[in-house]
């Protein structure tokens, strides 16, 4: 399944990753591709924003992988589910719904892990991060920009979020959303709804 839309600002872009976090459960990995200037660290600090991070986010570039924890902003509803305190994802149409955990990530997540992929040279070099390891935390959501820059070395179950400047307005982003395994594509069903890309 793949969904298509277009932001029209910077700002957009944000609020569109923030819209998606809300919906990111832990062991959920989101793959972001794009080339430089696409948006991708713009659209990474609306997904920490929705998953609750508290704080600046800049793209991991030098350090490869930055940690950040999650917490509940101010204000944040929470409903029960299970004994668990599950938040509450506002979509565009300011309606509250319950975010969505798939059954092999029930639960929340306690860190959001912000991988940039840009600087490895071979895949092999995943291995010197135990990225394999890390980004298969039940815990944490992963967080990869440049995630499809090893083809070959795909995790099983992601979202790929695409992002490419619109040519006839430089300040938009033409913004292709797809999922492999059951429960990325539960969350990407569930945001497609929300954002009326999907009925």
């Amino acid at each position: 399944m793949t969904f298509s839309l277009v932001t029209q600002s910077e700002e957009e872009t944000g609020l569109l990753g923030e819209r998606l976090g809300a919906l990111l459960c832990g062991g959920s990995v989101v793959l972001l591709s794009g080339d430089l200037g696409a948006g991708k660290t713009r659209f990474a600090q609306g997904v920490a924003r929705g998953l609750g991070v508290v704080g600046n986010v800049t793209s991991p570039t030098f350090n490869l992988v930055l940690e950040y924890p999650l917490e509940l902003r101010d204000g944040a509803a929470l409903e029960q589910r299970d004994g668990v305190g599950v938040p509450l994802f506002v979509p565009k149409s300011g309606t509250p719904t319950p975010s969505l955990c798939s059954k092999a990530a029930p639960s929340l997540s306690s860190i959001l892990r912000h991988f940039d992929l840009y600087r490895l040279d071979q895949a092999e070099q995943l291995d010197d991060l135990d990225y394999f390891g890390l980004i298969e935390d039940p815990d944490a959501v992963s967080l990869v920009e440049w995630g499809s820059k090893f083809a070959s070395h795909l995790p099983l179950e992601y979202i790929l979020v695409q992002l490419m400047v619109d040519e006839a307005s430089p300040g938009s982003r033409i913004i292709e959303l797809s999922a492999e395994g059951v429960g990325s594509e539960e969350v990407l069903q569930r945001f497609a709804l929300a954002e009326g890309l999907a009925t």
